[in-house]
């Protein structure tokens, strides 16, 4: 079997998304030339794909499909254990999803460097905005009609007062370590203090075998509003995507942020809409960095920013427009690329790649 594909720049350890509704398990790899690529099956939103991790030329390619494995590249895996379920890449720990019922809410986290340091903050004992641990979806004013009083304040699942609501984990879906990505998925509901459910959400992780220089997470969720018709509120405590970087980056502390349009520091960023914003800065010597690309699919795209000198960088599209309302028996998806770079890394030309194969694997 073979596949076309173009690359749209130089491609290095790029992962390629191509839909194939007839692609079988059984795939382990693709061949360009004579090089040969990690490559899988990949289910996700309803939809069948080829996924391989390639480097490439820029320019038209085609990719011939096989069963066989490809040597010599990075492994992948999954390993689960209670209420924890952690990726490695070659036998060391990259990330882990955390689930337990002792938290109000999961979190994806730390994110190490090749080196073990972790790009984002997982701290207990931190007095300082606690709740924001590492990699986390909330919302810190969800209402529920029916439920929540109108003109009341709505349900509170970002910070964690006394009566905050809490996701509650419900099952871990696909736990999958292919050649070409790790995915790990989660249903949660979210519930009011009184443990009244208010909406379901779904979440997703996939993660590639790339080299520790440029290493992406892709992140989606979806929230259903099963109970009935929910608003989030127009509310600065969101994202609903919540980073919590490391302290070693903070823009208070020597750290750098960016922006899209050529934005720098707190100042230019915050508030402001871009398609991606990047925040780095050295750790003992090491220059490591996070970048979050919005998805042009997403409701309000360019998301605008809550990105913050302390070390927030929330992709928040509610305090800046106004809140907005999921239909009883709808559902809202949002979708971003997380970036963990090390030392140089031309952000702007990951997000063209990301931004074109969108167009091709949807």
């Amino acid at each position: 079997m073979e596949v076309k594909f173009r690359a749209y720049r130089d491609y290095i350890n790029e992962p390629v998304r191509i839909e194939c509704p007839d692609i079988s398990w059984d795939v382990r790899s693709v061949v360009i030339g004579s090089r040969r690529f990690p490559a899988s099956r990949l289910d996700i939103g309803g939809r069948t794909y080829l996924c391989a991790v390639v480097d490439a030329k820029a320019g038209d390619h085609v990719m011939t499909v096989s069963e066989d494995q490809c040597i010599g590249g990075h492994v992948c895996g999954i390993i689960e254990d209670g209420s924890c379920v952690a990726a490695t890449i070659d036998g060391k720990p990259f990330t882990k999803y955390y689930f337990g019922s002792d938290l109000a809410k999961p979190y994806l986290g730390p994110v190490l460097s090749k080196d073990g340091i972790s790009f984002t903050r997982l701290n207990f004992a931190e007095k300082e905005h606690p709740h924001q641990r590492s990699v986390f979806i909330a919302v810190g004013d969800v209402r529920l009609k029916g439920l929540t009083p109108d003109g009341a304040e709505g349900v509170d699942f970002w910070n964690e007062p006394q009566n905050r609501g809490a996701q509650i984990h419900k099952k871990l879906g696909c736990l999958y370590a292919m050649p070409s990505y790790m995915m790990i998925s989660a249903d949660n509901v979210w519930q009011n203090a009184d443990g009244v459910p208010m909406l379901d959400e779904s979440r997703s992780f996939v993660m590639y075998p790339q080299d520790p220089e440029c290493r992406y997470i892709d992140v989606t969720t979806t929230f259903t509003a099963s109970y009935g018709d929910i608003e989030f509120g127009p509310t600065k405590e969101a994202g609903p995507l919540g980073i919590r970087v490391a302290d070693g980056i903070r823009g208070d502390r020597g750290g750098h942020i960016r922006n899209s349009w050529g934005g720098v520091a707190e100042k230019e960023c915050w508030g402001r809409p871009a398609v991606w914003c990047d925040y780095s800065g050295d750790i003992n010597g090491h220059k490591l960095g996070v970048a979050v690309f919005d998805d042009e699919r997403n409701e309000r795209f360019p998301t605008t920013w809550h990105i913050r000198d302390y070390g927030l960088f929330a992709a928040n599209n509610l305090y800046f427009r106004g809140g907005l309302r999921i239909a009883a028996g709808e559902s809202l998806t949002y979708r971003w690329r997380l970036v963990f770079h090390e030392g140089d890394c031309d952000v702007a030309s990951k997000y063209i790649i990301y931004e074109n194969q969108n167009h091709i694997s949807r």
